[in-house]
């Protein structure tokens, strides 16, 4: 067969293909869709009115507290209620039929829908205590080709469901896409000040936005959707697909490229450290490269058992050779000893802690004995105090008062002496206490001097009665004191006293001496019988009332 003829028959194969393709596309895919129906159904999603309004706000007040959030799960929450879906297919559809007012009405429900989400979104990030960016902000500030690609898949899968009226895919479409969260991060970057982040994310939903509507556009025109466009319109459609996908690809597609070489040179940076730390017996513990138009910045933390000289400068030749670079290296060496060091520091805590744990054994079983014997102390004296009397409180709760014990049988001078040291003890937060001697007769007191040594000679005491030898001893004078004490204690009132002696002169100094005694305890001397027959004494007891 001759080539002429080969060539011919090529033609008519192709020719026969393409006949039956367009045959079957319009068999199969144009006559079975209801259009009408199809654009009625779009009309209705893409319809601006109060339950889209409503939507919006809802769907990014969630989303931008799952992004403040950092929460996966509350972000994609609002992918599924955003309504905006709606209004970008209506978009596509008008591109594929040119109904400029069905693309009138896509875009004011975009503007308005955009407006809702920027105002409210910058309402919760001022009223929010949050406001640092998270890693899900940060993520929707750098797209890449990748985000073009899905934006580009999910709007086919998108109007392909709208077209066949397989609505449940749309579920699915809405998240791949993520419509909101982007528009929610640029509303955050507004409300925070932060241009970077309010373009990025600006960025990546005119990109999800545009390949979105230009793929629904895609669709509807191989379903049959604007059949009777002219050839001039469909060139125009084809120039405006091709040129937006073109404009947008070669942003992205530069960023996805430094994405890569920002990866790779962490790698080879992770590397590079990774094997120098091993030489040095160490480890690279934090790690962080940064890189702007002029070099690569590296901040990394390395444990080492001892100081590498050089290391730092070391890094950042071979760096700058294999990256072909420039390369800025800081580096913080973090000390460690190495395994021998270790055990042997471990062996001495071991030790230490042995030898702590020893003492505060020691010191339990001390704290343990003594505890014991103070208990066996409080009971002994709970045991013994009976036997002594009965201590209580006063009415007031002000005082202690002691009732001695009828039988033991204690002097009114020892009983005194126990107030007395028991007083002089105490702290003044502490209750004083107050001793009751048993009721008794009270000893007569001898006025003849003793015949004692430091009797016979006494110090002066300032009395003049005393000195001259007619008043009182100190030891006469002391049991002056117990017995008005005593008196005191059981509450007499007054005192009666009988003073048996046949010198006026002496009688005359007891008596202003005892006056003076029970005045200073609040007591009252009452009647003096006088007597002169007997051995001399004073004799005193409460006064009958």
């Amino acid at each position: 067969m001759l080539p002429r003829e080969q060539e011919d028959d090529g033609m008519a194969a192709v020719n026969a293909w393409w006949r039956w393709a367009r045959q079957w596309r319009q068999n199969q895919l144009v006559e079975t869709t209801d259009r009408i129906a199809v654009l009625e159904h779009v009309h209705d999603g893409g319809r601006l009115g109060p339950r889209y309004a409503f939507m919006i706000v809802m769907s990014c007040g969630i989303a931008m507290l799952g992004l403040l959030q950092d929460s996966a799960a509350v972000i994609i929450g609002a992918m599924l209620i955003s309504p905006l879906m709606g209004p970008i297919i209506q978009l596509g559809m008008g591109l594929a039929t040119f109904e400029l007012r069905s693309i009138r009405e896509a875009l004011v429900s975009l503007l308005v829908g955009v407006a809702l989400t920027l105002a409210t979104v910058m309402l919760i990030v001022w009223l929010s205590p949050l406001k640092e960016a998270t890693g899900e902000i940060l993520a929707r500030t750098r797209p890449t080709l990748f985000d073009l690609l899905v934006a580009v898949f999910s709007g086919l899968a998108g109007a392909y469901a709208t077209v066949t009226r397989k609505g449940e895919t749309i579920v699915g479409v809405a998240i791949a896409t993520a419509l909101m969260p982007p528009l929610a991060v640029t509303g955050y970057g507004l409300a925070v000040s932060n241009g970077n982040i309010a373009g990025g994310a600006a960025f990546l939903f005119m990109t999800n936005l545009l390949a979105i509507a230009l793929s629904v556009t895609i669709v509807a025109r191989w379903y049959g959707f604007g059949g009777s466009d002219s050839p001039k319109q469909s060139v125009w459609q084809a120039a405006l697909i091709v040129g937006s996908f073109v404009l947008l690809s070669i942003p992205l597609g530069l960023a996805l490229q430094r994405i890569g070489l920002q990866a790779q040179s962490e790698l080879t940076v992770r590397a590079t450290l990774d094997a120098a730390a091993e030489r040095a017996s160490g480890r690279v513990s934090a790690l962080r490269v940064d890189a702007n138009a002029t070099e690569l910045s590296v901040d990394a933390v390395v444990l080492l058992p001892s100081h590498v000289s050089g290391l730092e400068a070391s890094l950042q030749r071979t760096l700058t050779s294999q990256l072909g670079r420039p390369v800025l290296v800081r580096l913080r060496e973090v000390l460690t000893a190495d395994d021998a060091t270790v055990a042997r520091q471990q062996g001495t805590l071991s030790e230490l802690r042995r030898s702590v744990a020893a003492l505060q054994d020691a010191e339990n079983v001390r704290g343990a004995r003594l505890l014991a014997l103070d208990e066996e102390e409080a009971g002994m004296r709970a045991a013994l105090l009976p036997h002594l009397g009965r201590l209580q409180r006063s009415g007031d709760g002000r005082r202690w008062q002691l009732l001695l014990a009828p039988d033991l049988a204690t002097p009114l001078a020892r009983a005194q002496q126990i107030e007395t040291t028991v007083n002089a003890g105490r702290t003044p937060q502490q209750a004083a206490l107050e001793v009751y001697p048993v009721l008794q007769a009270l000893p007569p007191i001898p006025l003849a001097p003793s015949t004692n040594a430091d009797v016979d000679s006494p110090a002066p005491t300032g009395n003049a009665a005393s000195d001259a030898g007619t008043g009182p001893t100190p030891t006469q004078q002391q049991a002056l004191v117990v017995q008005a004490w005593a008196l005191q204690r059981w509450r007499a009132g007054s005192v009666a006293a009988v003073l048996v002696t046949r010198d006026d002169a002496r009688a005359a100094a007891w008596e202003g001496a005892l006056r003076k005694i029970l005045s200073a305890r609040g007591l009252a001397l009452g009647e003096v019988q006088r007597e002169r027959r007997g051995d001399e004494r004073l004799q005193l007891a409460p006064a009958a009332p």
